[in-house]
C-alpha cells in the first residue's frame, strides 16, 4: 500500500482535509466511497496521520510513518477477513470493546472500518451510539470506507462527511507505473485490468503476465488458417481458463479500438508502444475492424454466459482470420 502515491492521485481531497485540520474543523466521522483502487483506504490512513502529524500532514515524519504502517496505538483498522465476504457484527463488537479500554497513548482515537457497505444493517446501526458518544470521553474519529454508498444505512451517512473518490483514468494509472520504472506497454496492459496501481504492479510480477503479453503480440500477427491452427494448439492450455481468456480478450479489444481510431501517429492511442503494429494491422484489416470489434464483444458475452473458455478461444482463432 503506497499511501503517498495514492494520496497524490486524490490530492484535492487531501488538501481539503489539511485545510479543515488547519482551521480546527475536522469532523468526528467520515465516509469515503468510490470504485476499488481509487485510494480510499490509503486516504483513511493519511487522515489518521493528519490528526497526529506535528508538520500538518507531511506523511514523512516518524509520527506519520507509525500511523501509515498501522502501528500507532490509537489507530484501529478492521477490514473484511480473507475468508469472508463482509464485515461481521463480531468485528464491530470487538472494535467497540477495544475502545472501551483506556489507551496508553493520549490523544484522539481513530477507527477505520473498511467495507462498511458489506455489513448488515443491524451491524451498521450498532455503530450509531459509538459514533455520537465517545467512550471514556476520549475524542474519537470514525472513518468508513465503502464501494457502494447505497448499501450504507442512512443513519450513518447523515452523521458523516461524505467524500466521493473518482476513478483514476487509464492513462494516469499507467503513468504511475511508468514513473515507478515499469515498461510503458506492461504498465498500460496491467492497469487495464485494475484501477489499483499496487495491484497492477503485482499483476506485472505474476509469472503468467509475460505469457499473456506474448500471446497478444502473437494473436495480432495471425493472418492465415495454418497460423490460426498453430496459435490455437500453442495456447489452448492457457486460455481454457475463463479468467485467462478474459485478459487476452480485454487487451485485444484495446488493440482493436486503437486500430479503429488510428490516424498514423500515437498521440491518440492507448497502446501507443504498439503504434507501428496498430498502423500495420489497420491497413490489412480496415474493412473488417468493426466486425472484429463486434466479434470480440460477443465472445465476452459468451464467457459471461458460461460458455466454456476452450470453445470461446476456438471461436476466436477461427474468426480472427
Amino acid at each position: 500500500m503506497d499511501i503517498k502515491r495514492a494520496v497524490k492521485t486524490q490530492e484535492s481531497i487531501f488538501n481539503m482535509l489539511k485545510k479543515a485540520k488547519a482551521n480546527g474543523r475536522l469532523s468526528h466521522a467520515y465516509l469515503f466511497y468510490g470504485e476499488e483502487g481509487t485510494g480510499k483506504k490509503e486516504m483513511a490512513f493519511a487522515l489518521a496521520a493528519l490528526h497526529y502529524c506535528p508538520n500538518g500532514g507531511c506523511l514523512e515524519c516518524d509520527v506519520c510513518k507509525t500511523v501509515l504502517s498501522g502501528n500507532h496505538m490509537n489507530v484501529d483498522y478492521i477490514g473484511i477477513a480473507e475468508d469472508k465476504k463482509l464485515i461481521s457484527k463480531d468485528q464491530i463488537s470487538s472494535l467497540q470493546e477495544e475502545f472501551s479500554k483506556t489507551s496508553l497513548v493520549e490523544g484522539t482515537r481513530i477507527y477505520i472500518v473498511d467495507g462498511i457497505d458489506t455489513a448488515t444493517s443491524a451491524a451498521q446501526n450498532s455503530l450509531l451510539k459509538f459514533i455520537e458518544e465517545p467512550i471514556n470521553k476520549t475524542p474519537t474519529v470514525g472513518i468508513f470506507i465503502a464501494k457502494d454508498l447505497s448499501n450504507v444505512v442512512s443513519t450513518i451517512q447523515s452523521r458523516c462527511i461524505i467524500e466521493h473518490f473518482n476513478a483514476i483514468d487509464h492513462a494516469s494509472r499507467a503513468k504511475i507505473l511508468i514513473e515507478s520504472g515499469y515498461e510503458p506497454l506492461d504498465s498500460i496492459l496491467a492497469t487495464d485490468l485494475t484501477n489499483n496501481p499496487d495491484e497492477a504492479i503485482e499483476i506485472i510480477k505474476n509469472n503468467n503476465f509475460r505469457t499473456f503479453v506474448e500471446a497478444l503480440l502473437e494473436l495480432i500477427t495471425v493472418e492465415k488458417p495454418k497460423d490460426a491452427v498453430y496459435y490455437y494448439l500453442n495456447n489452448v492450455s492457457i486460455f481454457s481458463s475463463s479468467e485467462n481468456l478474459k485478459v487476452l480478450l480485454s487487451w485485444y479489444l484495446l488493440f482493436l479500438e486503437d486500430a479503429n481510431v488510428c490516424v498514423g501517429n500515437d498521440s491518440n492511442l492507448i497502446l501507443y508502444p504498439l503504434c507501428d503494429k496498430i498502423i500495420t494491422y489497420r491497413k490489412k484489416n480496415e474493412r473488417r475492424l468493426r466486425d472484429l470489434l463486434e466479434m470480440t464483444l460477443s465472445l465476452f458475452k459468451k464467457l459471461n454466459a458460461n460458455v466454456t473458455a476452450k470453445n470461446v478461444f476456438h471461436e476466436l482463432t477461427v474468426k480472427i482470420i
